[in-house]
């Protein structure tokens, strides 16, 4: 049974945050919890040192974590039992409205030993399943639930001052594996004024994997990095905050366009390049000599560069165009699927390989819609993408895509950038024997018309407006799509502006 969950916050394994992150767990009779119990028991101290885990079993405790979306790869396998009774596990539908749970339905049959483990796909494909968030149980009277709300109140006796639910279950999240937590139960008794619990919460603890905290799982940029080590995806931390989780490390540097030794220059270096070619705009190409330039460029230090740039330095990141230090990417338009790097429109997911259940996006792979959803508007499609709904159905020729329901050209409003030009929906490094435009305008004849078509829900026409992804250090200026006009010879002379660190 497929679903799609409406919305971002739907995202792939979401988790519901019942309350922030707190110093320590305290419950309604002012017990601060988890605490160290006797009989030889093994604790929660011990459990997760011997799984490699650097986790505070006191400070790191906490009440959330406490609903999850049972889809794709989630998994809760049963860690440890340190309890004399024979309890299965359940799951119950999380009403929406937040009425209380009517039916908790077993997933552990109780008596299940130590390794047990539990997927998605066990709650997902079942008739019962709501198609929401969900929440575990041990089977009891009345049950224990992971949402404190639903369990028994303590409002007399010791509580008489500070009545509240019974804090039965502790969550902590995984300091080794991405996107996981313990979840760990108390099984005793609870009354309305005390409870036969130790306190220890090493009764039953499960383990998730494969899950995440609502806006979990999208492209991010990484804080205070460059090039490709920019890249992330958003994962849940401590207490639910969201945090950018870099998803390439730093390697050596090639002429690519890229900055991949992550030092915020682009393709430097003396030996990018075979023979006398020179690396300009992530391609390698034969050097200018005096008088091959086009009109207002001179040939300086083997590349072409505006007259108007030659006495000028940019800073990091920047480049000159005609006396002006611009992004690479600035007015720059890509078509399509295309996003501009590094003053190129380039489709950042080629050469990209996800692993299953998961898709590339602007060059990262996050879930499939069937997991994190998609954003109001747009539709879930077997390819795990999100499209237009207005666009559902309708098929494309090459070189078109649907745009309110139309197919057009993709190449309509595009704008690629100097050295490229917009053919059969894409942009494509322009042959030699062209020289481009220098002006700049709107539409298909110029540049400056950012925006347009750019970011369309669920990828369709899904070209970045600006240009601007996060990682555009370096590159080549704006130009407007379509062929120019003139003659450059066999060197890639429209490519006039020079994008290196510093660099007249």
């Amino acid at each position: 049974m497929n679903r799609t969950l409406p919305g971002l916050a739907a995202a792939c394994f979401a988790l519901a945050f019942a309350a922030p992150a707190a110093a320590q767990v305290t419950l309604p009779n002012g017990m601060v919890v988890p605490v160290a119990s006797g009989g030889g028991e093994v604790q929660l101290s011990t459990l997760f040192p011997t799984r490699g885990e650097s986790i505070d079993w006191v400070a790191d405790a906490r009440p959330a974590p406490d609903t999850f979306s049972p889809l794709c790869s989630f998994t809760a396998e049963l860690v440890l039992k340190q309890s004399a009774s024979v309890l299965g596990v359940g799951w119950y539908n999380v009403d929406p409205g937040g009425a209380a749970p009517t039916e908790v339905y077993e997933i552990v049959p109780a008596g299940s030993p130590v390794g047990t483990t539990i997927t998605g796909t066990s709650i997902r494909d079942d008739a019962r399943y709501a198609g929401g968030l969900v929440g575990f149980a041990l089977i009891r009277v009345p049950p224990h639930y992971t949402e404190a709300r639903w369990n028994t109140v303590c409002d007399s006796g010791p509580c008489a001052s500070t009545p509240g639910p019974w804090i039965l279950s502790l969550s902590y999240p995984s300091t080794v594996e991405e996107n996981a937590w313990y979840v760990a139960f108390e099984d005793g008794d609870t009354s309305s004024s005390s409870w036969n619990n130790d306190g220890d919460y090493n009764d039953y603890v499960f383990f998730f994997t494969g899950v995440s905290c609502p806006g979990g799982a999208e492209p991010c940029t990484v804080p205070d990095a460059t090039g490709i080590c920019a890249a992330g995806l958003t994962e849940c931390g401590v207490g639910g905050a969201l945090s950018c989780r870099p998803q390439s490390a730093a390697r050596a540097e090639s002429c690519d366009g890229a900055d991949e030794d992550c030092d915020g220059a682009v393709d430097e270096g003396d030996a990018l390049c075979g023979g006398l070619d020179v690396c300009l705009a992530g391609t390698c190409v034969p050097p200018c000599f005096e008088g091959s330039c086009p009109a207002g460029q001179t040939c300086s230090d083997d590349l072409c560069v505006d007259d108007a740039c030659l006495s000028m330095t940019c800073d990091e990141g920047l480049a000159c165009r005609e006396g002006r230090c611009v992004a690479p990417c600035d007015d720059v338009v890509c078509p399509g699927a295309q996003v501009c790097r590094v003053g190129r429109c380039v489709d950042a997911c080629e050469g990209v390989s996800c692993d299953e259940g998961f898709v590339c996006e602007a060059g990262v792979c996050v879930d499939r819609c069937e997991c994190r959803g998609c954003a109001i508007g747009s539709t879930c499609q077997a390819d795990g993408s999100c499209l237009a709904t207005e666009c559902v159905g309708v098929d494309c020729a090459a070189g078109e895509v649907c745009r309110g329901g139309t197919c057009v050209d993709a190449c309509d409003g595009a704008v690629c950038p100097s050295g490229q030009i917009c053919e059969a929906g894409a942009c494509i490094d322009e042959p030699p024997g062209t020289l481009p435009d220098s002006g700049a305008g709107s539409g298909t004849d110029g540049g400056g018309a950012g925006g347009v078509d750019g970011g369309s829900t669920g990828g369709v026409d899904g070209g970045d407006g600006t240009g601007g992804d996060g990682d555009d250090e370096g590159g080549c200026g704006c130009r407007s799509a379509g062929r120019g006009a003139g003659d450059a010879g066999w060197l890639l002379l429209g490519l006039a502006l020079v994008w290196r660190r510093k660099r007249r």
